[in-house]
């Protein structure tokens, strides 16, 4: 523990530990609101949307309990969380780790770790991170960013570095980066830069096409052999998300990565693989270890279930000083939270073909499928995804079905969120703290709404 301590406050953090842990516990089994709290939820959002400008997708304000899979929100209802902020909580709500984390931190001097004065929980986070995939690739450091984006900005200021003066970068269709300047225009949907000037050269090729496995090969070095001769000699990277979490989960195999990053690699262009979302939920801790792409890869973004930001590169890639800086590297407590995290998944059964997420992905697939093959015929169309990262898609898939949808698992007591345009996808970013119970009780949900509210 960083910080002061002394024997009366470490006494202290655990008594506070095991009354947090004890209380937020309560908030295991769904619910729905309180009726003398019905409007609350409401109330404040509708403040909030005037204070910053636009309005909320679900009726949804956190009460700051929960635990596990369950939060709890401000009206008292309990309900399932299974998008987890976007893939941020990995492990769930109120997890001992987190609660620890939380202790501890506040027992050091500042909220805020910095780049020019550091704390020993970014040092202990960064060299976690660094020893478990330097012997296996060239990844050799890993530089704090304040968020996905900002890691992913880092990471072309670097391969622009060394590239310079080849700026083009190759990127993949239904790919998304983030919403700074440079990675809205890596983005494939281009409603996402509406009235945006263009600030880098992207062209984007086909991924992995599921309707068509056999030939998305030949798909995609076709594209990507076109570009290469219109602007042969301009390209620096090739960016990629190995599992595109806004195409609703699409993936490819271990041997069509390797064709295309050999093709890369044969024309000097770096492979940036882009893991801000997948980090942690694959049968692997990284999805290019999934896909026993180690080989490959030169410079890797991660974020959001590590609980902190940040850009894992080669010495190759190391850039100059002054061109990567910034204030912050992070909270204390995220950081805390990271070499805790960190930890926790490697040390833990979570990974390999036997492992916990293993098991998470087989449950939700083999129930969804029951399902679509039962009381829910015609009504699920496409299932699919890996490990805790699941999608699949309801009556036509079209955006106002699956909207409705949503909205409609939502007052059922499941938050789910949606991926792809056209078709349109039920995404769920599951919790690892989920068990087979609750997933059964989760099919039973899903069954009920998707009676209910989808027609064959």
């Amino acid at each position: 523990m960083n910080g002061v301590k002394n024997e009366q406050i470490q006494d202290q953090i655990n008594k506070l530990f095991s009354s947090i842990l004890v209380e937020q516990q309560k908030s295991m089994t769904l619910k729905g609101p309180d009726d003398e709290k019905s409007k609350i939820t409401e109330t404040i959002l509708k403040d909030y949307e005037k204070a910053r400008g636009r309005g909320f997708f679900f009726n949804y304000v956190s009460s700051g309990k929960g635990h596990g899979p369950f939060t709890e929100l401000e009206d008292g209802s309990v309900k399932y969380d299974l998008i987890t902020s976007m893939g941020v909580n990995l492990l769930g709500h109120s997890h001992p780790l987190f609660i620890k984390a939380a202790l501890e931190s506040a027992c050091t001097d500042t909220i805020m770790c910095g780049n020019l004065l550091t704390y020993k929980e970014a040092h202990k986070a960064c060299r976690k991170i660094v020893d478990i995939v330097s012997e296996t690739t060239k990844l050799r450091h890993f530089w704090f960013c304040g968020s996905g984006s900002f890691a992913n900005d880092s990471a072309l200021k670097m391969i622009w570095q060394k590239k310079q003066p080849h700026y083009r970068l190759l990127a993949f269709e239904k790919a998304f980066a983030g919403r700074s300047i440079a990675t809205q225009d890596i983005t494939y949907n281009s409603s996402y830069r509406e009235g945006m000037p263009k600030s880098v050269q992207v062209d984007h090729v086909p991924h992995f096409d599921q309707q068509n496995p056999e030939g998305a090969i030949e798909k995609t070095l076709k594209s990507l052999n076109e570009y290469w001769e219109k602007n042969k000699g301009e390209y620096c990277a090739l960016m990629i998300e190995l599992i595109q979490g806004e195409g609703g989960f699409v993936y490819g195999t271990k041997e069509y990565y390797e064709v295309i990053f050999k093709w890369a690699k044969e024309k000097d262009v770096y492979i940036w693989v882009d893991e801000v979302q997948s980090f942690g939920r694959t049968t692997e801790l990284f999805s290019f270890q999934a896909f026993e792409l180690e080989e490959y890869v030169d410079i890797v973004t991660v974020g959001k279930a590590l609980q902190c930001c940040g850009v894992l590169f080669s010495e190759e890639l190391n850039p100059k000083p002054g061109l990567i800086a910034g204030t912050f590297n992070g909270s204390i407590i995220s950081l805390n939270a990271a070499e805790k995290v960190l930890t926790y998944l490697t040390e833990g059964n979570f990974y390999g073909k036997d492992g916990r997420i293993s098991e998470i992905e087989k449950r939700f697939m083999e129930g969804l499928r029951h399902l679509a093959n039962s009381t829910c015929k015609n009504k699920i169309g496409y299932i699919g995804g890996i490990g805790t990262m699941i999608s699949f898609e309801v009556g036509d898939s079209s955006k106002e079905v699956t909207m409705n949808f949503l909205k409609e698992l939502f007052k059922k007591g499941i938050i789910a969120f949606s991926a792809g345009h056209g078709p349109f996808r039920v995404r769920f970013l599951i919790p690892l703290t989920i068990t087979d119970q609750h997933i059964d009780e989760i099919m039973k949900i899903l069954e009920e709404t998707i009676v209910d509210t989808i027609e064959a």
